[in-house]
């Protein structure tokens, strides 16, 4: 269970000065490349000490019970956020601010925890809301979410014919043992068969031989 003193942990961060959305910008001029809200995230709340041995490669941002954090509520917000983005999506490689918001309906109506005033939509975007409607954001999110429910159904399909395919797969080898099996009955009762007249043969020639004395 997650405990924090909410006066204390409401804005304590690493990011300094800088709003979330400048710190947004100037790790994709750092990284050259898009960065997402949960590496933005740990950039302005996770620990120096943290945010270095993550830079070396020691551990990574699924590695909860070696991530610290400056503030309890930091951490407890990010790994329940985490849990929930595996859950909706089966991965943690999604952006999803309704389910940041949905961890954090104390701050409705304020500013959002961990992202303060800066604009949620460029969070997830990067794109002002000014210049691109908030609906855009949402059917963003449904697309994304439409995408990992594709997913699951094609790895269902795929667990489902692997399956039928092992069910094939082992109907088959009972139908090749069943044919050895008869096979070998059917060399065996042609043993039986050639043993029995081998020996009527040997009786009948016995019976010939005592008629003649």
């Amino acid at each position: 269970m997650c405990i924090y003193n909410s006066k204390n942990d409401l804005c304590h961060h690493t990011g300094g000065s800088m709003g979330f959305d400048e710190h947004h910008r100037n790790l994709e001029k750092i990284q050259g490349k898009k960065v997402g809200f949960v590496e933005v995230l740990l950039h302005t709340h996770a620990t120096k000490e943290c945010k270095k041995i993550l830079l070396d490669g020691e551990i990574n941002e699924n590695d909860y019970d070696k991530l610290e954090f400056v503030t309890n509520r930091s951490k407890c917000s990010y790994v329940s956020y985490m849990k929930q983005l595996e859950k909706v999506y089966r991965n943690t490689d999604y952006d999803d601010m309704e389910v940041w918001e949905n961890l954090h309906p104390e701050c409705q109506g304020r500013q959002l925890f961990g992202v303060g005033p800066s604009d949620p939509h460029f969070v997830l975007t990067g794109t002002p809301s000014s210049t691109a409607s908030v609906s855009d954001a949402q059917q963003s999110h449904e697309l994304q979410k439409v995408q990992a429910e594709l997913e699951k159904e094609g790895e269902a399909r795929q667990n489902i014919e692997a399956r039928f395919e092992q069910f094939e797969q082992e109907r088959e080898q009972e139908r090749a043992e069943c044919e050895r099996e008869w096979a070998q009955e059917r060399v065996e009762r042609e043993r039986e068969r050639a043993e029995q007249a081998r020996w009527q043969k040997n009786v009948e020639a016995m019976f010939k031989k005592f008629g003649k004395k």
